[in-house]
Order: structure tokens, then sequence, then C-alpha cells
């Protein structure tokens, strides 16, 4: 009886499934939205805006001239870019008590005359300037970051893996 009691263990482990397999290393790892917005969170995608309200939470029509190629914002390396406005648009920034922050930001000068283009340059250099709250929340497993900015205005991005390719 004493020999069995010693296998016991043996037999329980034998008896239990083996552990799951690692998942594809492609898939990002879940958002936590409870826990503050984080620049490792925020470089695990790139972030195509979804929606803006200016103060009186009125749609920013401007913005969405161009279905093809939304505004998109990425965070890599302590440093956030703009891709489909005017100009490309990019800079250092750092996240203080929930704020993005962000250095001078560099531009390209090329000369535009696409209203859409100028309008959405305008307006994202204003926000990303202002020193906006940075609100992560997830809608039915995607995450989504808003920069609610001081004037009112709030411009929300769907983020798609980084590793996704653009258009996909």
């Amino acid at each position: 009886m004493k020999n069995c009691l010693m296998l016991l263990p043996l037999v329980l482990a034998a008896c239990m499934s083996a552990p799951e397999p690692a998942t594809h290393a492609s898939t990002p790892t879940a958002i936590d939205t409870s826990a503050p917005v984080s620049a490792a969170a925020l470089a695990r995608y790139r972030w195509e805006l979804r929606d803006a309200v200016d103060g009186d939470n009125k749609r920013l029509d401007a913005l969405f001239g161009k279905a093809d190629q939304p505004l998109q914002l990425d965070f890599t390396a302590g440093r956030v870019s703009v891709s489909h406005a005017c100009n490309r648009i990019s800079g250092a920034y750092t996240i203080v008590e929930g704020h993005l922050v962000t250095t001078n930001l560099l531009n390209t000068m090329m000369a535009c005359s696409d209203r859409t283009l100028m309008e959405r340059e305008t307006i994202i250099k204003s926000v990303l300037q202002g020193h906006p709250m940075l609100i992560l929340t997830s809608d039915g497993g995607s995450p989504l970051l808003t920069l609610a900015a001081d004037s009112g205005q709030s411009l929300t991005f769907a983020g798609k893996p980084s590793g996704q390719v653009p258009g996909s």
C-alpha cells in the first residue's frame, strides 16, 4: 500500500493533458484597457483613424475624404509618425500621467492642393502638440485609441497589428 501511495503523483502527472502550444509570435497580446496606456501597447499596432469629433461632438467629416488612405499613427522606439496627411509628420514622444507629450514635430515640406490632406495635417498636428489624453478601449476585441484634446476634439483610431500589410 505504501508503494502505491508513492506512485500516485506519477500516475496523476501522466493523466494530465499536455500544455497548450505557444501562440503564434505575430499574434498581438491583448491590451489591458484598465491599465495606463504604455509605449509597448501603442507600438503593437498601426492606428487608423476611425472617428473624429470637434468640441461640440460634431463629426470632423473633412478628415474622412480618402477612405482608402485613412489618417494613420505609428509608434516605434519612442517616436510617433503620421501618415496620409499632406506631409509625413514625426517626432519623439513620452507618456506623462496618461497624456501624450510630443517634442517639436517635424514634417516634410511638400505643397499640397488636396483640401482633405491639408485639413488632416492641421488637425493632427494641433491635437498631438496639445498633449492629448490617451484613452485605450476595445470594440469587439479590436483595440481603439482615442486622443482627447483639451479643445474638445477627440480622434479615435482603430488598432491593426503593426506587422500586418497596409490595406489588407
